[in-house]
């Protein structure tokens, strides 16, 4: 069975300013949760998902937050499986072994593609600290995930990034595919792949993968890639195990959610819809909200509804919400290549 995921973004304090930040992190909010609505948190992840459940600490720069061990350790206490992603500029050796004790299990860090693109989106010197900070990781004994953002700049460097990730003995290379949100919207508006584009690059994708079994490659908001893996699968191909173990397609309120700094609940990092905040409602009763239970429902519209992939794929309700304001409208990305219309 599937665990459930939850993203928890625990500051928006972050000591770097990339170009295509969806949360435009950097200052820290005034009414974070504090430490011990922190740990009140977690009893309530517990109470609601008992241990199956993931939780990744995230941001801003998770490193920033001064009580953040405290709250891991308390975590870990309570049996919960943990994650931390991080930019990678403060995972020293020393940090990374804090983190292996506290009770992190994996840490997930970006790389955007070689040194000059890497840097160009992030900030000058900043690839060769990640990769620094990867290897530290790996070092003090935890697993690695390496989860690049894909766009025009750097969608041509998909294979080296790739080489990268396996170089640095990652687990899994993890592909966002750019939506322009945040800071991105400002400084990279028109970034985002084009429908041709972000199909060849899923094609590429299984490519790899059919390459390097030992690299597991996924996405995380291409839902269509589902459709590529359901098809070799027929086909008698090669797909990862992933395939059979986690929740497919847009996994938003069904298989994830996420807490923002404030403790606002949203059915994914990038889907800007509330659905509650935990200083007023428990987890459990935000689960039975009207968004939830429409994404739970894969109550779709459009070509979306009449796809026979919509309990595979769903489509990408980030990008629906994007395009036509509605997050159960269709996928405006998904070409004909993947839509197959459903029997009647």
């Amino acid at each position: 069975m599937s665990k459930y995921n939850i993203n928890w973004n625990i500051t928006r304090e972050c000591n770097l300013s990339c170009k295509h930040c969806y949360y435009d992190a950097g200052a820290k909010l005034e009414d974070e949760l504090s430490t011990a609505e922190s740990f009140a948190l977690i009893d309530d992840i517990v109470n609601t998902f008992g241990d199956n459940v993931r939780v990744t600490f995230g941001g801003g720069e998770p490193l920033m937050r001064k009580d953040l061990y405290d709250i891991i350790s308390y975590g870990k206490g309570r049996g919960l499986q943990l994650g931390l992603a991080s930019n990678g500029v403060l995972l020293t050796e020393e940090v990374a072994a804090r983190l292996k004790n506290s009770g992190i299990e994996e840490v997930i860090i970006p790389i955007d593609g070689t040194r000059k693109t890497h840097d160009y989106i992030r900030g000058e010197g900043v690839f060769e600290k990640a990769v620094k900070g990867a290897r530290a990781c790996k070092e003090a004994g935890l697993g690695l995930v390496i989860d690049p953002c894909i766009m025009t700049q750097n969608e041509g460097e998909t294979a080296k990034i790739i080489d990268i990730a396996a170089d640095l003995g990652a687990r899994q290379c993890r592909f966002f595919h750019y939506i322009a949100l945040g800071r991105g919207k400002g400084m990279l508006p028109d970034s985002e792949l084009e429908c041709d584009q972000y199909t060849e690059n899923l094609m590429q994708l299984y490519e790899e993968q059919n390459k390097r079994r030992g690299l597991e490659i996924c996405t995380t908001q291409a839902s269509q890639y589902w459709v590529i893996l359901k098809r070799k699968e027929a086909e008698g191909h090669f797909v990862p195990d992933f395939f059979y173990t986690e929740v497919p397609g847009c996994r938003a309120a069904i298989g994830m959610l996420s807490i923002k700094p404030n403790g606002d609940v949203v059915p994914c990092p990038l889907l800007d819809v509330k659905a509650g905040n935990v200083r007023e409602r428990s987890l459990r009763e935000i689960q039975n909200s009207k968004v939830f239970v429409d994404l739970k429902n894969r109550a779709v519209k459009g070509k979306c509804a009449t796809c026979k992939y919509k309990d595979l794929c769903g489509g990408c309700r980030v990008r629906a919400y994007i395009s036509y304001g509605d997050y159960l409208a269709e996928d405006p990305l998904c070409t004909e290549f993947f839509f197959e219309e459903a029997e009647k």
